[in-house]
């Protein structure tokens, strides 16, 4: 069955991980660097939704990322797919069988 799923990820996507930094007065700086590139995706679109930012409504939309069964990822970690940036906020576990990894994504900017 994993094999048969692989057949259905037919983008690469780059995972990121966010890195920290201690500057010499003690501020934090974040980063992120790519971690694992080539990996073997799918990103389709949910839903859209809207929320409240700044006490204004802002419209936003939700991806699913589909990656192997076997890849790591975080839900500190970002996702780059053909130049656009995601932020993974809920990913999927616990399945029986599980033959692909799910994450819901945000898109950032």
């Amino acid at each position: 069955m994993r094999a048969v799923a692989d057949d259905f990820l037919p983008d690469t996507c780059t995972i990121q991980t966010r890195t920290t930094t201690v500057d010499a007065l003690g501020g934090i700086s974040e980063g992120y660097a790519n971690t694992y590139t080539g990996v073997a995706c799918r990103i389709d679109p949910v839903s859209g939704s809207e929320g409240v930012n700044n006490l204004q409504i802002a419209a936003g939309s939700k991806w699913m990322l589909n990656i192997p069964y076997d890849q790591t990822i975080t839900v500190t970690d970002r996702i780059i797919h053909s130049g656009t940036t995601y932020e993974v906020s809920y990913i999927w576990a616990g399945q029986s069988y599980a033959t692909i990894r799910r994450a819901e994504l945000r898109r950032v900017g």
